[in-house]
């Protein structure tokens, strides 16, 4: 790294500590409810400003400029966003490291779009043998992965907290389906059905394993943990089909990390929110762009807390009485719980970046308004 961009790094931190410190983003933490956007990372940025995926997770220096410039430049972009910023630097590799502890392969192209192997040995074989322990130092990308924290952490020397984030986030059922195909995989749980609760419970088994070395090589202690799954969507699957197959490894991810904190999916959960609800660990409960608010309102014991995703193009696509009428409807519609209204990941649709920057821009502004109405 040279001088240069030492000096570069040095003032991209020293920004970040400082506004973390500040005033007004202690203001931001303490907003209520917490209205906010996301992007759908790093394919959003490869367009934005052009991120080079081949250096991104490669090259230590310019992941962490091109991330603390990320932080920045939301906070400089958009003045009527209310997410808080922080003083870390997370060391990821992007959403889909477990598949690899699981034995599949994952690229990124250079738009940041990941492309998952299809042609496990598994697609055409229903046979456990085409699968292999996992080894928390060995597996997949592990070793690329704890050397990149190590790498970040001596880039970044103290400044800023450095957490490991390349972790097991997923349940069982979207590498269950990776793995077999979405035929097989719905074909099993008709024709083989012994073998579909013994690939979903080795899966399981094998997070567990997974996590078992992040908190012995770590020394942390257990704690719930965050489960995404995103083929939790009906019809794609039944909401049988969730209860007798998905449920009782879901239990299991609960005994072992004391937990659920939370469980993820893009797709309709309203009809297996009721078998959701037998987690009782579970307070937080998401309601995704395809999942019914209303239902989910009938659902959910008020006791939950909620966290309402918006669609796309609810933002990118909706004028600004649109904007207005569905954010104020969510408002209107969740009074008295507890709750929280994000977007699900936003990128640009056209190559017209100033008018992406607009479109958040307005809907960041009636946020806003509508977070001061409320306080």
């Amino acid at each position: 790294m040279t001088a240069r961009s030492n000096a570069r790094l040095d003032a991209l931190i020293d920004r970040v500590r400082t506004l973390a410190d500040s005033s007004e983003n202690k203001a931001r933490q303490a907003v209520s409810p917490r209205i906010f956007f996301q992007l759908e990372e790093p394919i959003a940025s490869t367009l934005i400003d052009g991120l080079i995926m081949d250096r991104y997770y490669a090259d230590p220096a310019y992941y962490a400029e091109q991330t603390l410039q990320r932080k920045l430049w939301r906070w400089d972009t958009f003045p009527d966003d209310r997410m808080p910023i922080d003083a870390t630097l997370p060391a990821s590799l992007g959403f889909y490291p477990e598949y690899t502890f699981a034995g599949l392969t994952v690229r990124y192209n250079e738009r940041g779009v990941p492309d998952i192997q299809t042609d496990h040995a598994l697609v055409s074989d229903p046979d456990l043998r085409h699968l292999t322990p996992v080894d928390f130092l060995r597996s997949g990308w592990m070793p690329r992965a704890l050397a990149w924290h190590e790498a970040l952490r001596e880039l970044i020397s103290d400044r800023l907290a450095v957490p490991y984030a390349v972790t097991w986030w997923r349940g069982c059922l979207d590498i269950a389906i990776q793995l077999r195909g979405y035929e097989g995989f719905i074909a099993d749980t008709m024709e083989r059905p012994d073998f579909a609760h013994a690939l979903l419970t080795f899966l399981v088994e094998q997070r567990c394993r997974w996590w078992e070395g992040y908190y012995a090589h770590f020394g942390e202690k257990r704690s719930p943990s965050f489960v995404g799954d995103d083929w939790i969507n009906v019809p794609f699957i039944s909401p049988d089909l969730f209860r007798d197959f998905v449920l009782p490894r879901y239990r299991t991810i609960e005994e072992f990390h004391g937990g659920i904190g939370g469980v993820h999916s893009c797709g309709n959960q309203t009809l297996v929110q009721k078998y959701l609800l037998e987690l009782k660990s579970l307070s937080s409960f998401e309601v995704s762009p395809w999942t019914d608010l209303a239902g989910s309102l009938r659902n959910i014991p008020p006791d939950k807390d909620l966290v309402v995703s918006l669609h796309p193009n609810d933002v990118l696509c909706a004028s600004p009485v649109e904007m207005e009428r569905k954010l104020s409807g969510i408002v209107a519609a969740c009074q008295g719980r507890r709750y929280l209204i994000a977007t699900s990941g936003l990128t640009p649709l056209t190559t017209d970046i100033d008018d992406f920057i607009r479109r958040v821009r307005t809907w960041t502004t009636f946020a806003r308004r509508i977070q001061e109405r409320t306080q």
